[in-house]
């Protein structure tokens, strides 16, 4: 049993520091209208300030875990959430969109370092008995951020207190990381620092190989594909082959690597992350409907952000629901990829055959979401599960950045396809076609986990 008494405590202020990431995600897209008016703002302006903080956090997210291994938990996780406090004060008083950007930017790396840590941290902290519980309060942070960011940002930028608008979203982050940092500092034992040196080299590597992977998905659609955006997504290929060569010299010299490639030897692990990289496709949804629901049927910010209640509420309540029941990961993992694959091709015909939401979208939105909230949880546990203590914060860092490539990569392809039939087809037809889209890419998912079981058992 984990004597660490405070464990319990510990956890609420690293998840509560946790949510502060996805909450910027899904707040700051609210409040794109608003940022455009107040500055003046063009298309790829507006762009850059969602995709620069998705695109520092993916790149720079799975060396944060090597950096908690090194140096100590608390010691990275408290850095996180200091530069996304003053990064967000920041960009609430930005004066300029060019400044708002680079503000942005600095978010990206603060939000890098908090999410590994935590995963790492349930591993170190919580025995097996318990681990399921924890990871399930750490998996419905995600869901709550997707309701409080849509129905707060609707809220506040639909009630803009003391005469501002855009910025209110970004100074909410600042007692919450406040709060954070606080119970961290007195609560969570510092650990030593390992001795051990970062390797530089392949740090360069692996986040070049990953901006110049994530970058040409974010961009592709604005640009209309050209050859250049393929050619650096393959540039990324030539970057990650040199970093596995490079890790490997290291390893076999007995010097410090980044990321410990015999963690990919470990089946249970290597066959999680298709999975978790295919959920997360999801991220598309977040794209596509808010638009469809504010720009062809006119409904308001508000009204947009309580549309998506069904879906984050389902999200929130899966890791719970997780967490109560016990069952095998196995039934966990196929009722979370039925819900998810059955949900949305229901989804995709019932838009097909009437343009406004009613009450069984809200419906099948509830339990696209509860497939979701449930495969996030039993995912992480599962990807960890068979994980040494010394690898947790690699580990760790691995299924982070996963999750956020399959985010971006969701976004792009399901983003691209809802656009470019919308044009084609009117967006009813694009909006269905999107939705099957992602019940469809589950069945890479189902596919995985029937490999995985194959070679496990």
């Amino acid at each position: 049993m984990n004597t660490e008494k405070n464990r319990w405590i510990i956890l609420r202020y690293l998840v509560a520091g946790a949510f502060l990431s996805p909450l910027d995600y899904f707040i700051v897209n609210m409040a794109l209208p608003a940022i455009e008016q107040a500055f003046q703002a063009t298309a790829n302006q507006l762009q850059m300030v969602v995709a620069i903080y998705g695109l520092t956090y993916a790149a720079l997210v799975v060396c944060s875990g090597k950096l908690g291994d090194i140096y100590g938990r608390k010691r990275i996780f408290t850095l996180g959430l200091w530069i996304f406090l003053f990064s967000s004060l920041a960009c609430a008083f930005s004066p300029s969109i060019s400044m708002l950007i680079f503000s942005r930017f600095l978010q990206g790396i603060g939000a890098s370092l908090l999410a590994p840590q935590v995963l790492a941290s349930i591993k170190i902290l919580f025995d097996e008995s318990e681990r399921a519980k924890a990871l399930g309060v750490f998996g419905s942070v995600f869901g709550l951020a997707a309701i409080v960011g849509q129905l707060l940002g609707g809220l506040l930028l639909g009630f803009p207190l003391g005469g501002m608008t855009w910025e209110i979203i970004f100074l909410v982050n600042v007692p919450v990381a406040a709060l954070c940092l606080f119970g961290i500092y007195r609560y969570m034992p510092t650990e030593p620092k390992q001795k051990q040196s970062l390797d530089y080299l392949g740090v360069l590597l692996i986040i070049s190989s990953l901006l110049c992977f994530i970058t040409p998905l974010i961009y592709g659609r604005t640009f209309q594909w050209p050859w250049w955006i393929f050619a650096c997504m393959g540039i990324s290929f030539i970057f990650l082959m040199a970093f596995i060569r490079y890790e490997k010299y290291r390893a076999h010299h007995n010097k410090t690597v980044l990321l410990s490639l015999t963690l990919f030897e470990n089946k249970t692990f290597a066959y999680n992350l298709p999975i978790i990289l295919f959920y997360n496709f999801t991220a598309g949804l977040f794209i596509c409907y808010p638009y469809y629901l504010q720009s062809f049927l006119h409904w308001s910010v508000l009204a947009a952000g309580f549309a998506i209640v069904p879906y984050g509420l389902g999200f929130f309540l899966g890791p719970i629901v997780f967490a109560k029941i016990p069952q095998k990961p196995t039934v966990w993992i196929l009722l979370a990829l039925s819900l998810l694959f059955f949900s949305f091709l229901a989804l995709g015909g019932v838009f097909y055959l009437a343009e406004e939401p009613h009450l069984l979208t809200h419906l099948l939105f509830f339990f696209a979401g509860l497939g979701h909230g449930l495969i996030m949880p039993v995912m992480m546990r599962e990807s960890i599960r068979t994980i040494t203590l010394e690898q947790a914060g690699q580990a760790s860092g691995i299924v982070s950045t996963i999750m956020q490539v399959g985010g971006v990569l969701g976004g792009a392809s399901i983003g691209t396809l809802f656009f470019s039939t919308a044009e084609i087809m009117g967006f009813s037809t694009a909006l269905a076609l999107a939705l099957i889209a992602i019940g469809l890419v589950q069945l890479f998912g189902f596919g995985f986990f029937l490999l995985l079981k194959k070679n496990i058992n």
